[in-house]
């Protein structure tokens, strides 16, 4: 790649203008600035005083993708890696990683009517010839024919792996920050990330109660977890059910008597409401969660007629309150840093791609 002259002003000015085309979300210099120093590029940022500087392409780029991995597109800095590591990843599986990059490499470079190859021979191709590879993007039909061959010679263990490495790839593709101007939905407005630490409202844009807008900077900044907002923490965990397919009530987030969420099970509210069937208290909390918080949510459970009580929070319960739970057989269950974690990997996924509003 080549070099370009640019200014801080200039790199400040096109990183905040991509992640706010593509995400919809309004950075400020000291959130990429953090994000720099997270992924440990902080000095590619142009320095203060420095005026014009000659800046290669492949700093730029990895800037762009530490900035795209922390606001757009988790793993948009990972994907920079070779495709024998990025397949690696994906297949958790040595031997079959080398063995479909050795049989794509075999099949675009000799066609396939060549006598068919063993797993052993493809295994060496992939070791030898292609730990730096990159793909080009293959055409749709091009990816039928690799697919029907794999089958063909190898079965479904190599077909899969087909697909594995064209979801990499296309990923990679993707999280390209030269495709900035790239995206798969027109903002109708753009949220301010500093919202998710100062701002209580729980009315979003791109969701029902949380903005999907904030979730790949969670997923890629998890630790920032505890430190927003409380009420946006109560808007995330109601987002959660309510992409579940529950029926949820956000409680008034003051003077809620402990019950933050209340969920029933999808249908319209009637009259004489039934009670809820699980009451949900959120706690973004850096100690452990005591017993005493454990035993007023059951208090809770019981006064409400609920099944379930739901205890969702940033931190562990402490072995106390597992302790009263156990002995006392509470209707009591506790959601921890790591199930939220995982709530939130789905909500960026759901299942097929980066989530968006129909």
């Amino acid at each position: 790649m080549g070099a370009f002259l640019a200014s801080r002003r200039l790199v400040a000015e096109r990183l905040t203008e991509m992640v706010g085309y593509r995400a919809g979300l309004a950075i400020m210099e000291s959130d990429f600035l953090a994000s720099l120093d997270r992924h440990g590029y902080p000095h590619l940022y142009p320095p203060r005083k420095a005026g014009t500087v000659r800046m290669r392409s492949e700093a730029y780029e990895i800037m762009s993708r530490c900035v795209a991995d922390s606001f757009v597109q988790p793993g948009a800095l990972r994907a920079m890696r070779s495709l024998a590591d990025r397949v690696h990843d994906r297949l958790q599986d040595e031997e079959l990683a080398w063995q479909v990059l050795g049989f794509i490499d075999t099949v675009l470079t000799l066609g396939t009517e060549q006598e068919r190859a063993s797993l052993e021979t493809l295994e060496e191709r992939g070791r030898q010839l292609l730990r730096f590879m990159q793909m080009d993007t293959q055409p749709p039909a091009a990816r039928r024919r690799l697919r029907e061959t794999a089958q063909r010679w190898h079965g479904d263990a190599l077909a899969a792996a087909i697909d594995a490495v064209f979801e990499v790839e296309d990923f990679r593709d993707a999280s390209n920050p030269w495709k900035r101007w790239a995206r798969t939905v027109k903002w109708s407005d753009v949220v301010k990330l500093a919202d998710l630490f100062t701002s209580d409202s729980v009315t979003a844009s791109y969701g029902r109660f949380f903005d999907q807008r904030f979730v790949p900077f969670l997923v890629s900044n998890y630790e920032e977890l505890a430190a927003i907002h409380w009420r946006k923490f109560e808007a995330l965990v109601a987002e959660h059910f309510h992409r579940a397919g529950f029926r949820v009530e956000l409680g008034p987030g003051r003077n809620d008597n402990g019950v933050d969420i209340r969920l029933w099970e999808s249908g319209p509210a009637t009259d004489g409401e039934a009670p809820p069937l699980v009451i949900v208290q959120c706690k973004r909390e850096r100690r452990k969660i005591s017993k005493v918080v454990v035993k007023a949510l059951a208090a809770d459970v019981a006064w409400e007629k609920a099944r379930t009580g739901l205890l969702v929070a940033t931190v562990d319960w402490s072995p106390g309150a597992r302790e009263v739970v156990r002995t006392r057989n509470y209707p009591v269950e506790e959601v921890n840093r790591e199930a939220v974690q995982a709530w939130l990997t789905v909500m960026h996924t759901n299942n097929a791609g980066l989530w968006l509003p129909s």
